[in-house]
Parts: C-alpha cells; sequence; structure tokens
C-alpha cells in the first residue's frame, strides 16, 4: 500500500494504530512536504503577481525546487515504511545454524543500515525546504509571510524529527564508520537548518508584529 495514493485519514488512523508502520520517520517526512507544500503556496501566490515582477525568475525557480523537494519528502514518507518492513523480514530470517546466523546477521544489518539512510535523507531534503523560506522572506508574497513562518517551523521539526530516527537505528547498527560518517553530517545540518528557522522566525515576527 501506497499512503499517497490513500486518505490523510487512513494514514493518520494507521499512526495512531497498534502497527509496525508508518511511525515517527515517515510522519517526520510528511510533515517536511507540508513545509515544502507551504512554499509552493507561497511561490503561486507570488509568481505572476505584477508587484513582484522584479523577482519573478527566482520566484518560479524557488516554486519548481519546492514542488521537487515536496515530491522527494512524500516519496521518503513511502521509503520509511518500505524499509521498516524491509528490516522485520530479515529480523525473521531463520538462525538454526551457524551458516543461517550469518546470513541473517548481514541481512539485518544492510536492512538497518537503509532504514537509517532514509531519515537521513528526509534531514538532507528538510534542510533544503529551508533553504527555500530564507530567501521568500524578502521575496514572496508579503501577504504569505506567516506561512514561510511556518513553512521553516514545520521543516525544521520534520528535521530534527528524521534525526531522532536516525540515531534510533543506529542502536542497531554496528557499521561504526558509516555511523560516524552519517553523524557527522547530520550535525552540520542540525546546526545550519537551526540558524535558517532562527532567522526566519526573527524577521516573520518582526514584519508581523509591524
Amino acid at each position: 500500500m501506497r499512503y499517497t495514493n490513500e486518505t490523510l485519514k487512513k494514514f493518520t488512523e494507521d499512526l495512531s494504530a497498534k502497527l509496525p508502520a508508518p511511525g515517527g520517520g515517515a510522519a517526520a517526512a510528511l510533515v517536511g512536504a507540508l513545509a515544502s507544500g507551504l512554499n509552493c503556496m507561497v511561490g503561486n501566490f507570488t509568481a505572476g503577481n505584477e508587484k513582484y515582477a522584479v523577482v519573478e525568475k527566482e520566484v518560479k525557480e524557488l516554486l519548481k525546487l519546492s514542488e521537487k523537494y515536496r515530491d522527494e519528502l512524500l516519496s521518503l514518507m513511502e521509503a520509511d515504511v518500505e524499509v521498516y518492513g524491509n528490516y522485520l523480514k530479515a529480523a525473521k530470517l531463520p538462525k538454526a545454524t551457524e551458516s543461517e546466523k550469518a546470513l541473517r546477521e548481514k541481512a539485518v544489518e544492510e536492512a538497518v543500515k537503509k532504514a537509517a539512510e532514509v531519515p537521513y535523507n528526509t534531514m538532507i531534503v528538510c534542510n533544503n525546504v529551508l533553504k527555500v523560506c530564507e530567501p521568500l522572506i524578502s521575496k514572496g508574497n508579503a501577504n504569505l509571510l506567516s506561512d514561510i513562518g511556518v513553512a521553516a517551523f514545520f521543516a525544521e521539526a520534520a528535521l530534527k524529527a528524521a534525526y531522532l530516527n536516525v540515531l534510533v537505528n543506529f542502536l542497531y547498527l554496528k557499521d561504526e564508520s558509516f555511523k560516524c560518517k552519517i553523524l557527522t553530517e547530520t550535525k552540520k545540518l542540525l546546526s545550519e537548518s537551526e540558524r535558517i528557522e532562527r532567522v526566519v522566525e526573527e524577521v516573520c515576527t518582526k514584519k508581523l508584529k509591524g
């Protein structure tokens, strides 16, 4: 089943149920997609508006990127459900003999690694969503300033939520070099995303207060 073909009600019901998936990783990706969807809305209300003709070319590029990020995050939502299913299959492999144990251990390690890569990629895309929010503050339709702020809040929250899902998978991963590499990159993503979110929040709050 692909949740992008289902209703939001179905996703939230399954999220609420006693089911192995969807879980926090899929929810994080969906929130990131909502953030990018808000950026798309801002772009659509800006492009073609004579008042913003001077920045129309740039806004159209930001809109194109936002549509791309939205779709990528929806794909990551689906992927998060899929990789967890693959992990469960690997965990159920037979382990009666030494040979079976070795095969199972290898399969589980690969499944966990892929399960960690999905939220890591969610972090990357959510950071890209935030990179769109920043220029939209000054170039987007001023009537939708609060929507840009919400997009930034959502993207930052989704990125941090995805980070927790990276960490939880690392509890079951033995490849230390892989973990070290990913953790180094996540540290950079967390730092940059916090900076952008802070800037967007400050500017939005100041402008909205007048």
